[in-house]
């Protein structure tokens, strides 16, 4: 799925409310560089409300993203429940700003796949560890944590030996008693 399947052309539509629907599976992800997201399942409702002088799009976004846990490393899927609304009008685009998209008269359509991505990535948390949120459902990999916590054992045992700064604090405290 390319950028070209989310857009809305409004020129020539009626005055009132348009319904619009889009699927954003795990290809919608690879046209964003360094995208943080795996794969996904969500389902995009979008409705256009017209008027005369200015258009709201208004989105409800439900499904599942599957991105990593921050302590293990476990793909997981995040369940994600947006509503945003975007308001549209005609006039200097360098008007715009979070709430208003201002676009240059004449313009017969909308690309919406940035605002979705964004919409999308500001739903999930920063910190990612759903065995906190739900331990019976959830389960971290204990194998990986294990690893995890024997290498930064060693690291912390080959940095206190090869630094003298820790060489001669570790004199001083052994002075000290």
């Amino acid at each position: 799925m390319g950028k070209k399947e989310y857009i809305i052309q409004f020129s020539g539509l009626e005055v009132g409310k348009h319904e619009y629907q889009f699927k954003i599976t795990d290809t919608f992800f690879e046209q964003f560089e360094d995208s943080e997201i795996a794969r996904a399942n969500l389902l995009v409702d979008a409705t256009l409300v017209k008027q005369n002088y200015l258009m709201q799009l208004l989105f409800t976004i439900e499904g599942t993203v599957g991105v990593a846990c921050d302590r293990c490393l476990k793909d997981f899927d995040f369940p994600v429940e947006i509503a945003e609304k975007l308001v549209i009008k005609h006039g200097n685009p360098a008007e715009s700003n979070d709430e208003i998209l201002v676009i240059p008269e004449g313009a017969a359509e909308i690309q919406l796949s940035h605002y979705l991505y964004e919409y999308i990535m500001v739903s999930i948390p920063a910190r990612r560890v759903p065995c906190e949120l739900d331990k019976d459902q959830f389960i971290c990999d204990t194998e990986t944590l294990n690893r995890l916590n024997q290498i930064s054992t060693s690291e912390e045992r080959s940095d206190e030996e090869t630094n003298p700064l820790w060489v001669q604090l570790n004199k001083l405290k052994h002075n000290k008693n």
